[in-house]
């Protein structure tokens, strides 16, 4: 399955399908959007048909669903979730995902997206909240498709929809960061080392440098190695490398992605410079000999082959 990148400069404002309705904001364009605080990009609402998928695909913005009714699936960072109504789905950007609605009780979700210079900050806390990364439980849904809708149905000149449409953004985050029960006062209160693991852990398809990840939390490289080499019995930079490995393998067994896209998802500059990583003596070592097996192995097939393609 060839991946999705999404096309960030269409000029489009609603679009229609049969089953879907979608708001894209193009007062601004998408590096005013990306220098701001915080700025919607787009909105909608879909009833999925059975079995209706979408991805494997990577972003440039953050993203949450909310499921409305029915079941589906989402599949991120190498975990598998199976979700109803109720639920709501948080995709930073950079993250590879794919999500599909059941084939006996579809879904049908409301979205919103928006990117900003600090949106990325504004979901990680969504998902701080949550005894799940990536997901929220027990939402009154129904209050977020009003709002949503809200944006659907925006009308006047271009500059009062823009205002009109981050609004009602600031309205739906505003409710969830209520409902999630998100705790100030405990926010980045957590020991150095726990905030470097869950920031690699989140950001590791990025290029990270030691270096500039001590410098963000204020501690010096090497007493960041020392100290979470006593906590995890291994240095951050081995730790990240151990990290996007087996994420790679993750890719490796489940899709059918080029290895190409798999290194350039992890954060690797080509295919060559993830070779060679692969090949370096790691604590994940069984991991990188199953992943050069399976690259080696022409004949391995992507596992949804047989599911249909996206309409």
């Amino acid at each position: 399955m060839e991946i999705l990148q999404q096309d960030m400069e269409k000029t489009n404002f609603l679009c229609y399908t049969d089953f879907m309705i979608e708001y894209k904001e193009t007062r601004h364009t998408l590096q005013q959007k990306q220098i701001s605080d915080l700025s919607l990009y787009s909105a909608g609402y879909e009833t999925c048909q059975p079995g209706h998928h979408y991805g494997p695909v990577y972003r440039s913005y953050q993203l949450i669903h909310f499921i409305l009714s029915g079941k589906g699936e989402l599949e991120i960072d190498g975990h598998t979730f199976h979700l109803g109504a109720g639920d709501a789905f948080l995709i930073p950007s950079g993250k590879i995902s794919y999500y599909s609605a059941d084939w006996d009780n579809p879904w049908c979700y409301t979205w919103i997206s928006f990117l900003g210079i600090n949106s990325q900050m504004y979901l990680y806390q969504l998902m701080g909240s949550s005894p799940e990364p990536y997901l929220l439980h027990g939402l009154n849904t129904e209050k977020y498709r009003t709002l949503i809708a809200q944006i659907l149905e925006l009308d006047g000149t271009a500059t009062e929809r823009y205002f009109k449409g981050n609004g009602l953004l600031l309205q739906v985050l505003g409710e969830l960061f209520r409902d999630a029960e998100f705790d100030e006062r405990n926010w980045g209160k957590n020991s150095v080392v726990d905030e470097v693991k869950f920031f690699l852990d989140i950001n590791y398809s990025e290029k990270l440098k030691l270096k500039d990840v001590a410098h963000n939390f204020g501690v010096h490289p090497n007493y960041l190695t020392r100290v979470f080499h006593q906590k995890y019995h291994v240095t951050p930079k081995q730790y990240l490398l151990n990290l996007k490995l087996q994420k790679a393998c993750q890719l490796l067994r489940t899709t059918d992605l080029p290895i190409s896209i798999i290194a350039n998802s992890m954060g690797f500059d080509d295919s060559m410079a993830f070779s060679s990583f692969s090949k370096k003596p790691m604590a994940v070592r069984p991991a990188i000999i199953a992943m050069q097996k399976k690259v080696c192995d022409k004949s391995f097939s992507f596992v949804r082959s047989q599911r249909p393609t996206e309409s």
